[in-house]
C-alpha cells in the first residue's frame, strides 16, 4: 500500500486527536520498547503519569526516549505510524494538565515524566 510522509506538525495533530491520551511504545536509551499511556501536549511533548511507580522515572530521567504511535483504521484499509525522539525529564507541578483529563485522578500526575520531543516523523497509508 502506498504511503505519504508526514511533517512534524501533521504528526502532532494526529497523535493529539481525537483523544489526548495515547498508547505508545517507548524505548528508553535503546532498551526494549515498553507500552505506556501518554498524555499529548499541544506542541507534541508527552506526559507519562507514573502515579506511585517511581521506577520508570528513575530509569528514564535525562535519557533519550524513542516513541512509536500507530493507528489502524478498523473499518477500511489505511492508518498511520508516527515515530519520535526526545529527552525525558521529571514532571513538575507546572506540567500537570489543567483541567485534568476525565479518566485520571490527580495522583496519577504525582510522579512521572515529560518527554520533550525533538522531532516527530511519520507515514500515512493512502
Amino acid at each position: 500500500m502506498p504511503t505519504r510522509t508526514l511533517s512534524h506538525g501533521e504528526c502532532v495533530r494526529l497523535i493529539r486527536a481525537p483523544a489526548r491520551y495515547r498508547p505508545v511504545l517507548a524505548s528508553i536509551d535503546g532498551q526494549d520498547p515498553v507500552p505506556l499511556t501518554c498524555f499529548v501536549l499541544d506542541e507534541g511533548d508527552l506526559l507519562v503519569p507514573a502515579g506511585r511507580d517511581r521506577e520508570l522515572v528513575r530509569r528514564a530521567i535525562g535519557r533519550t526516549v524513542a516513541i512509536t504511535v500507530t493507528q489502524r483504521n478498523l473499518h477500511a484499509p489505511g492508518g498511520w505510524t508516527v515515530t519520535g525522539i526526545g529527552l525525558a525529564r521529571p514532571l513538575v507541578a507546572a506540567d500537570r494538565p489543567d483541567p485534568l483529563p476525565r479518566t485520571t485522578v490527580p495522583e496519577d500526575f504525582d510522579a512521572g515524566l515529560r518527554v520533550v520531543i525533538a522531532r516527530l516523523t511519520g507515514a500515512e497509508e493512502v
